[in-house]
């Protein structure tokens, strides 16, 4: 049977034992219906270079790229991925991703690095866009003031959803999963931007998941550590997987 790898190559955690670095930032690799998609490009480019030569993954391996929205840790690795890149690279993303300011602390959306012009092409989100066979990318959906897309699997067990951080509101985007596909994520990869004393929506959260029956959990990135033990509280040890760079799951597509 034909399947989906979900593989992390950037987070704040890593893969002891392994010379992976561990940071601010996300990024994994979808590889399903012989594409490969990286989703994310983590915070520094440096970093995202050395975990993807870590993990042989080659840059010109990479069929399009995907950034969630406009937080640099989504996107601030670009320049190290186009730097070992031959081919122009496409790149979906919100509008509202590309261009922002420059500031002491880093841009506020892409800009392609001056010394990799016509590196990157363009391909702005504001539908459904199917990659391929099985891979989706959701419209940007806005909620709670955040504009975020998000990356759908269609497998045999029903939708996978990767999440970047989750802004707009759990509930907000598996009910926009459940219109598109006719059920909720059966599985939720990624992140949720559970902050360090936010218990309570830790626990609705948990409650949620729990409630519409989403069992295959693997969270990482600004879930954080605090908010994954706070959800176990209510799914248990065994109900949320650590999910760190070096790490690999797979599905069966359908």
């Amino acid at each position: 049977m034909e399947k989906v790898k979900i593989t992390v190559v950037y987070d704040e955690g890593a893969l002891p034992n392994t010379n992976l670095i561990g940071a601010i930032g996300m990024s994994i690799l979808v590889e399903a219906d012989g594409r490969r998609t990286l989703f994310g490009l983590g915070h520094r480019p440096r970093y995202l270079e050395h975990n993807l030569s870590s993990l042989d993954i080659e840059p010109d391996s990479i069929d399009q790229i995907v950034v969630s929205h406009r937080h640099i840790d989504h996107f601030g690795g670009l320049a190290g991925f186009l730097k070992d890149r031959e081919k122009p690279i496409d790149i979906y993303a919100p509008a509202g991703v590309w261009g922002g300011k420059k500031t002491v602390f880093g841009p506020t959306g892409i800009f392609e690095p001056e010394e990799f012009t016509g590196k990157t092409v363009r391909h702005d989100i504001t539908d459904w866009v199917q990659l391929s066979d099985h891979v989706f990318v959701s419209p940007p959906l806005t909620d709670n003031g955040s504009e975020e897309s998000f990356l759908v699997i269609s497998s045999s067990s029903g939708p996978l959803l990767i999440s970047g951080c989750c802004h707009p509101g759990l509930d907000h985007v598996f009910e926009a999963v459940k219109a598109k596909f006719g059920r909720y994520p059966t599985a939720l990869i990624g992140g949720l931007h559970i902050l360090k004393k936010q218990d309570k929506l830790a626990d609705l959260y948990a409650q949620y998941l729990k409630d519409v029956d989403c069992r295959r959990l693997y969270l990482n990135h600004c879930t954080g550590v605090n908010g994954i033990n706070r959800m176990r509280v209510t799914l248990g040890l065994k109900g949320i997987n650590d999910f760190y760079a070096g790490q690999s799951i797979e599905f069966n597509l359908v």
